[in-house]
This record gives structure tokens, sequence and C-alpha cells, in this order.
């Protein structure tokens, strides 16, 4: 057919000629029309502008008299003269405004690590939640405490963009989200005999990390029934507070003794009263969601330099301190929390201690401060397994948290003698010995006899 067409050019032309006569009546037929386009797609054909501006623009008018804003299109739109087949206009351009026109507002998305999770319109209500919720993890912290930062983990950022009607949420709807847990806290109550250390092994942790979960409570003074975090609730947002803290700490004093064959053994005098020195210390803190991250002494300036007391003993022996180990009553590897008033850095809580805690290995000896008789051995409350001395004139010792009680009421016991071991019983963070000492019924600093 082809080769035919090629050898016949009357054929040819009688063709090209019913084409163009084609073309010429669907040209004439044709009229003049507008594609509208819609972010460069053409989404339809129509014949008058206008007709097609004013559906726009009441569409326009009825939304913001029925939301209280104006609106705006979301996608450009341009309206591009040219020929079109009548049976392909559209001719209900407000059934074609409501379909294909996508309109909006000004608003602002809330983006997190580059997921928008909501919008609102107005951007001071937004910041104002977003504030509210990060000031809930200052509520813990020492007023006095100098907060540097306070910033959320994830990056976090308020966009200006157009914005859907529908995809406005309220401040309700807006706290939810903001507000959401991905995993809820594991919470436990104290048992009757629990303490920490024995809550911290039961659960694989650390008594140091049981204590951040629980800024708020007194490790030395936990009760059945109380609520203890064993594992944090983990937010969807999460904050960052940078702090710096300034307290003042007590500078424990050194004792002298200067021997006196005239006194006995639990006999003494004090020739110079002690007093300890003052220091300020400087913490820079981290926390995140409220819980310690970090801690770090920046700086410390003694105050006052601690004055050394002078005491007379008698020539008779006593246990007495004998190096960076050894205690005299026990063989510690440290002192965990000292005699007095105690400042917490984050907090600023401040407790009072009774005595001093040595920290030592669970089962190791405990020696008679000084001699003389056994006034109570067994089980006391928070002190758990514990034993009282009584030296005379008033002096009183007590070794609590024993795992190990070797002595019994109305024994008489030496100086030195071992009397009992290292444990964890009681209201007791983890394996140490409290050593008290009480003169005529009232608490003394311990490092003023040993």
């Amino acid at each position: 057919m082809g080769k035919k067409l090629l050898h016949n050019p009357g054929l040819t032309f009688l063709i090209l000629g019913f084409v163009l006569v084609i073309s010429i009546f669907w040209y004439q037929s044709a009229v003049r029309a507008y594609d509208v386009v819609i972010d460069g797609r053409v989404a339809a054909q129509v014949k008058d502008k206008q007709a097609f501006l004013q559906a726009l623009q009441e569409r326009k008018d009825y939304l913001a008299e029925q939301l209280g804003y104006e609106v705006t299109e979301l996608e450009k739109i341009e309206l591009r003269e040219s020929k079109v087949d009548p049976e392909l206009l559209e001719e209900n351009v407000q059934k074609l405004v409501l379909q294909e026109v996508e309109l909006g507002t000004e608003g602002y998305r809330f983006v997190v690590d580059g997921e928008p999770l909501f919008a609102m319109r107005d951007k001071d209500k937004l910041e104002s939640l977003l504030e509210e919720y990060k000031q809930q993890y200052l509520k813990h912290i020492d007023k006095s405490a100098k907060i540097k930062s306070i910033e959320f983990k994830q990056d976090v950022e308020i966009k200006k963009t157009l914005v859907k009607p529908a995809e406005f949420v309220d401040v309700e709807a807006a706290k939810e989200i903001v507000y959401a847990k991905e995993q809820e806290a594991t919470v436990i109550e104290v048992n009757e005999g629990d303490n920490l250390w024995l809550i911290a092994r039961r659960y694989d942790m650390t008594v140091d990390e049981l204590e951040r979960l629980n800024p708020d409570i007194d490790p030395e003074r936990i009760y059945p029934g109380d609520k203890l975090v064993i594992s944090p609730f983990n937010p969807k947002l999460d904050v960052v507070i940078r702090m710096e803290n300034t307290i003042i700490e007590p500078i424990p004093f050194e004792t002298k003794y200067q021997k006196d064959n005239d006194l006995y053994l639990r006999q003494k005098i004090t020739v110079k009263p002690g007093v300890p020195g003052k220091k300020r210390v400087t913490y820079d803190i981290a926390l995140v969601n409220g819980l310690e991250a970090s801690i770090n002494i920046v700086n410390e300036e003694v105050l006052e330099e601690p004055v050394t007391r002078i005491v007379k003993v008698g020539t008779k022996r006593t246990v007495s301190r004998g190096g960076s180990r050894n205690y005299g009553v026990v063989q510690g590897t440290r002192v965990s929390s000292s005699y007095g008033w105690r400042t917490h850095p984050i907090t600023g809580r401040r407790s009072f201690h009774d005595g001093i805690d040595i920290a030592a290995r669970y089962g190791t000896g405990v020696y008679a401060y000084a001699e003389g008789k056994v006034t109570f051995a067994g089980w006391n409350g928070g002190y758990g397994k514990v034993i009282f001395i009584d030296h005379g004139n008033g002096l009183q010792t007590r070794y609590a948290h024993l795992s190990k009680i070797y002595v019994s009421v109305g024994e008489r016991v030496d100086t030195g003698e071992k009397i009992g071991a290292v444990g964890s019983t009681g209201r007791s963070t983890g394996p140490h010995l409290h050593f008290e000492v009480r003169q005529n019924g009232s608490t003394r600093n311990p490092w003023n006899y040993l």
C-alpha cells in the first residue's frame, strides 16, 4: 500500500487535502477557552476566565467567613488562553474550584527531626506550650542554681508555612502530642526490710543509678509503701538542662592526740576544740528529663581553714585511724557519708547525718572502739542489725547495718575486739558501717574520737 501511495501522487494529495479540511473544520468549531493550570498541571478548561476567578473568590470569601481568618491558594494557579472542543469545557466552575483548588492560610508547623507533628495558627500559643513543657523539669531544682540553658535534645523547629484549615489543631490536641511518652516509667513499692542496696541488686542496678532516678528520696530513710522509679519514662521530646550550682561544704578538721598517763583508756579531754572549715564548691551539672546525666566540680574555694582539735587521751589503747583504709573500727574503702548537715547539689535539700558511713566489703570485720559493755545487740529499725556499747562516763558507740553480730547484751568487750561484720541491713544504700558516737545521749562527731 505504501508503495502505491508513493507512485500515486494524485491519491496522496487527496488524502492530505482531506486531513486539512478536517483540521480547518475543527479549528473553526473550536472555541476560545482557558486552561486552568494548577501547580504546573492542566486541571481543566473553562470558557469564561472571569467566571472562574469569581467562583474562586466566592469560595475564599465563604471559607474566610466560616473560619474567621483569610485564606489563599496553596498552589500556584494560572489561566492560559487556548482552543478547546466545546464538549470538553467545564461548565460548573464552582464545582471545579471546590474539587481542584486547595485553600489555606499561614500557620506554624511544629517539626521534630525533620518530621512535621502538627500545625497551629497561633505561634505565641505554640511557643508558650513548648516553654511550659520544658519548665516542668525545673521543679525539683534548687532555686538558687543558675540555669545556663534548657533546650530540646531533638532538632526542633517552628516553621511558618501555608496550611490547610483541616490540619490545624487546638492547644489541647497539641499538648497531647508534645507530652506523649514512648514508654511509661516503671515504679516499684518498697517492701518490709528493703534498702536501696537490696533493691538495686534485685533489679540489676547500682545504688547510684537508683538515687539518680529518685532525686527526692532520702537514701537513709525509705519505708514500706514508698514508691521508687527503677526505669524512667521515655518522652517523645527530651529536655536537656545545663546548670551551675554553688554550695558551701564543710572541711573536716584533723585531731591531734596528746598521751596522758593520768587518764584511763576511755577518758578523753579536749584541750582545744576542732572547728570544721568551709569551702565554696561550684558544680557543673547536666540533666536529661530532670535526671542527672553528669555532675562535675569546676571550682573549689576554701573560705575557712579547719582548726585542728587537740585531745588528751589515756595511755590505754583505743582503736584509731591508721592510714587511708584503716578507720580503726573497720577496714574500709572510703567514707561515703560524713557527720553533720549535707546539701544535695541538685535539689539543694539539707539533711543531718548522725554518724559517719564507711564503705567496706560485705562481711568485713567490725571492731569495738574501746572497752565497754554491750547494752544492745540485735535488730533496731533503720539501723538494721546494730550493736550499742557503753564505755562509761556517758560515752556510747553504735555500729549499724551489720550482717553478723558476734557479741550479746551484757558482755564486756575489749578495745579492738571483733564484734560484728559489715552488711547492708535496715535503711542502707549498700555494704558499709554506720559508726555513731553519743555523749550523754547527744550525737557527737565521730572524727573527734577516731
